[in-house]
């Protein structure tokens, strides 16, 4: 599952990488753009299991 937090990583890195590129910017897209990576169960597990991982 580390995988999916290193590929939402890099989803959302792209998705802010264009909006801040010259040219017009729409907010709204960038935000459910970056929503719609990061509001994921999956993701959320992944990111748990790796937590637990972690020595405390």
């Amino acid at each position: 599952m580390p995988d999916r937090v290193t590929q939402a990583m890099k989803e959302a890195q792209a998705i802010l990488a264009r909006y801040v590129e010259p040219g017009p910017r729409d907010c709204e897209k960038t935000i459910s753009d970056l929503l719609a990576v990061l509001d994921d169960e999956r993701l959320l597990q992944a990111m748990e299991e790796e937590h637990e991982r972690q020595p405390h």
